[in-house]
């Protein structure tokens, strides 16, 4: 896949939320400005579902920018190793892993819905046909989740929902234990992101649909 195809801001945080280098991460620390993350529920066959609520005193324009727009946005998130969009629409990240573990990769859809006052709402499923899988990843068993950017009366509410199983030989206990924290690091990143751009830019943004699946 060529270089600079296309990035993708924030699409999915995927395996990289569970896949840092362990030694350097405490389990309880969750931290992340105007944020609440936690685990949700646990399937039965033990894939989690992570819930995060955030209040962030910026313009839900800008927060959304940050979201769907890979201009805008100007980075990805540092949890991941790659993230190229396929002529079809599909994205394919790769997401970084510590020693002894093997990347990860998926193959995502993304569907963007527009919502009053500069919000957005963003669904990603797994594509029903995965890319071949780069050297050395491994494919991530479930990925899907959901944005919702929406205003407050003290900024912007958002709402992320993450159901990850990363497959593999990575235990299930790691994935619970720390995706919490990689979850608000990323979290953390995007709200500076936005951040950033409200602070260098003057007018506020259209909210731009990000990549729609074809169908």
């Amino acid at each position: 896949m060529r270089r600079g195809a296309g990035k993708v801001v924030w699409a999915s945080f995927g395996a990289a939320l569970a896949l840092g280098s362990s030694a350097a991460v405490r389990a309880d620390d969750t931290s992340a400005q105007g944020c609440t993350v936690r685990l949700a529920s646990v399937s039965p066959d033990h894939v989690p579902t992570f819930r995060s609520e955030c209040l962030w005193s910026l313009p839900t324009e800008w927060v959304s920018a940050a979201l769907v727009d890979a201009q805008q946005g100007n980075k990805r998130s540092s949890l991941l190793k790659s993230s190229d969009r396929l002529p079809d629409g599909r994205v394919v990240n790769v997401q970084k892993t510590g020693w002894p573990f093997e990347d990860r990769q998926s193959t995502i859809e993304i569907s963007d819905e527009p919502l009053p006052g500069g919000g957005v709402r963003r669904r990603y499923w797994l594509a029903s046909e995965q890319a071949p899988l780069a050297e050395g990843a491994v494919q991530v068993r479930a990925d899907a989740g959901s944005w919702e950017i929406v205003q407050h009366p003290s900024g912007t509410r958002v709402v992320f929902e993450m159901t990850y199983e990363p497959g593999g030989n990575l235990p299930t206990r790691i994935v619970q234990t720390l995706s919490p924290k990689y979850i608000a690091r990323a979290l953390e990143e995007m709200r500076v992101s936005a951040e950033k751009l409200a602070r260098e830019n003057a007018e506020l943004p259209g909210v731009a649909a990000g990549p729609q699946p074809q169908r």
